[in-house]
């Protein structure tokens, strides 16, 4: 329903419901109180599982609340189980909080993380609405989060939800180990030149999971290894503020898509930087009028995080698209690492903090 029923405590996990008695999530202009707020919708469910577990009067209210929620994904998924179920998902947090993190904001914070992510996404595409989605993917989580954390995982990949997800994800992160995606960086600006089809048909492993394409389609490289080659080849992701996907499609030039690091789209933010981004349509019209580059449009295959995209191919290469970016996009200027604000598990070395 539209809204959250009246008459009883009510939670609603990850989507905003309105009348909802408690709200656990990370949605624009939420409501979920400070002593619960976490980056990802399932950190704020199981701090709530952290506080009741010790006791005592804080949302005991809440502890047979009626569990909503108004769309599927990992995110929420994972937080709905972590209220419906607080001491095995307490159990699992470290994993819940890496899936959420892998669905929502691209992140390969593990690979466990970005398995579960995966899985999850193949059970809620293989069933015809929401409602009987969450009940496969919550009825199969146990079972899942079990096989995750053990030592088998990897023999099970053929058979697992997870596979074609996680092929893909390794295959994106192949592409950028081999050289046939690579990354550099402009300012604030991370510059990701996708493979293009021609790499990827001589590749020994095709990127799966890409699906069909019509002729003059590129693959985007799934957004978990991009994460990772920012981790891993150029240093941290953290003070990028920017990605720049550039396509080389030869004699018809490049196309681009320029958007914000996954957790961009979410305004409120404890571990993670937040990220200023400008209007897209406003952008682009700045770079179309600045010229040189090509016409720009608003928007881009990223979804949330979409700022804008060249409207077709333009004979500009990266460095030109790069500077004239930067001379329209402030923001994208500086690159600073600020101290205490990069976790040591992202790989950051001082050399690369900026003032």
């Amino acid at each position: 329903g539209e809204r959250a029923p009246a008459g009883g405590a009510t939670i609603t996990c990850d989507g905003r419901v309105p009348g909802a008695t408690l709200e656990l999530t990370h949605w624009t202009d939420n409501e979920t109180p400070d002593d619960l707020y976490a980056d990802t919708s399932t950190e704020c469910a199981l701090r709530l599982a952290r506080i009741r577990r010790v006791g005592g009067t804080a949302y005991a209210d809440h502890d047979d609340a009626l569990v909503i929620n108004n769309h599927f994904d990992t995110d929420g998924v994972l937080s709905a189980y972590a209220c419906l179920h607080p001491e095995a998902a307490l159990r699992h947090a470290s994993l819940l909080a890496d899936g959420a993190a892998a669905g929502d904001f691209g992140e390969w914070s593990s690979d466990a993380g970005v398995r579960l992510d995966a899985a999850i996404e193949a059970i809620g595409g293989a069933h015809g609405g929401d409602p009987a989605a969450y009940d496969a993917a919550l009825a199969a989580l146990p079972a899942l989060l079990a096989s995750l954390e053990a030592d088998s995982a990897d023999a099970a990949d053929e058979e697992a939800p997870w596979r074609d997800g996680w092929r893909a994800a390794l295959a994106g992160w192949q592409a950028l180990a081999s050289g046939d995606a690579s990354l550099s960086r402009a300012g604030a600006i991370a510059v990701l030149r996708e493979p293009s089809p021609k790499e990827e048909a001589e590749s020994s492993e095709p990127l799966p999971g890409a699906g069909k394409r019509s002729p003059g389609e590129f693959p985007r490289l799934p957004a978990v290894a991009l994460h990772r080659g920012l981790t891993q080849l150029l240093g941290a992701p953290f003070g990028i503020r920017r990605v720049l996907r550039a396509t080389d499609g030869g004699a018809r030039g490049w196309r681009y898509e320029y958007e914000t690091p996954g957790h961009g789209w979410v305004k409120r933010l404890v571990t993670r930087e937040p990220v200023a981004a400008p209007e897209g349509g406003a952008l682009a019209e700045s770079l179309t009028a600045l010229g040189g580059v090509g016409t720009w449009r608003k928007g881009g295959g990223g979804g949330l995080i979409s700022l804008c995209a060249s409207d077709g191919w333009v004979d500009a290469p990266p460095d030109a698209v790069c500077e004239a970016l930067l001379a329209c996009d402030e923001a994208a200027q500086e690159y600073v690492v600020r101290p205490g604000s990069c976790p040591a598990q992202c790989g950051a070395v001082e050399s690369w903090v900026e003032s």
